[in-house]
């Protein structure tokens, strides 16, 4: 059989049309198959570190794999103890689901600062072996079972050595001592800042209960009096420029609220003067306020309109 150019070209192109199906068929499928594991679940132990030095942290990790078609990773718990470290802030346990099985990670960070982490024998490091964790679950049967997983053992290191001891001054304290200095201090906002707010805002309550108490010196009233329509009414058309278009629309606002008021025969006054020609007179204006003034008083007094 004669190898030749074209059917170098036709067996190219065929091998391509098959890598493009098969990378069409696992986009298809999702191409994350994730094996199904024999036993319902699956776990084991992690340390983030081999070996410490005293005073050092280490991250504890337990990694449990579950079907969830047969375990209900809801009802997974774990039993831990990890003496003679204790822990750094509460533990952690976060989920991960892919397809049917589900990961959770109970993570830890630990840490030892009393004497059962120091070797007698300097610089012996200590060895520790914590206990091993307990994974409880509820089995397909419904009964409660418990996955043992075991914890690698890890070396706790002294940070001082023979030479270190024998050198030292005792009469000064040593170069590697832990300082109890606390941090700096830090704000969230500056406090010249805030100072200055605070000083500001205690002289405008201070100019408020000034002003309040000089009022209720001088006149015995310690609340501010609301106008009502009628009386704002008034002050409007006592404020008004003569001779202006708003002379006029507070006359008619006047005309309106001594109306709504019970008192027609100042209504019709106040409009006579508010469509007055050529402009409203102030001599004819004043005694209409005057008026109303009176009304005004006479109701405040308890006097019948």
């Amino acid at each position: 059989m004669v190898v030749t150019r074209g059917r170098l070209l036709i067996a190219g192109a065929v091998a391509a049309l098959v890598l493009a199906a098969t990378l069409l068929l696992t986009l298809l499928t999702g191409g994350t198959h994730v094996a199904v594991p024999a036993a319902p679940i699956q776990g084991a132990t992690q340390l983030s570190r081999s070996g410490v030095l005293f005073g050092d942290r280490v991250r504890a990790s337990v990694q449990v794999i579950v079907d969830r078609k047969r375990i209900d990773p809801s009802r997974v718990g774990f039993t831990t103890h990890f003496a003679p470290f204790v822990h750094i802030g509460p533990a952690r346990v976060t989920r991960d689901d892919s397809g049917r099985l589900t990961r959770l990670v109970y993570s830890a960070e630990l840490i030892c600062l009393t004497n059962l982490c120091l070797s007698k024998a300097n610089p012996e490091p200590v060895h520790v072996q914590f206990q091993p964790t307990q994974v409880f679950f509820t089995a397909a049967n419904g009964l409660r079972r418990a996955l043992v997983l075991p914890w690698q053992a890890t070396t706790i290191g002294p940070r001082t050595t023979v030479q270190d001891l024998n050198g030292a001054d005792p009469f000064q304290q040593p170069s590697w001592r832990a300082t109890t200095d606390p941090l700096p201090v830090s704000y969230a906002h500056s406090p010249r800042t805030l100072r200055l707010i605070l000083f500001g805002a205690a002289g405008l309550l201070f100019a408020l209960g000034l002003f309040a108490l000089i009022r209720f010196v001088l006149t015995g009233k310690l609340r501010l009096r609301v106008l009502t329509p009628l009386e704002r009414a008034v002050v409007l058309v006592e404020r008004a420029p003569a001779e202006s278009p708003e002379k006029r629309k507070a006359l008619e606002l006047l005309s309106h609220e001594l109306a709504r008021s019970g008192e027609p025969d100042l209504a019709v006054v106040a409009k006579q003067l508010a469509w007055a020609e050529p402009t409203p007179l102030p001599t004819l204006t004043q005694p209409l306020t005057v008026d109303v003034r009176k009304l005004i008083g006479q109701r405040s007094n308890g006097h019948a309109a």
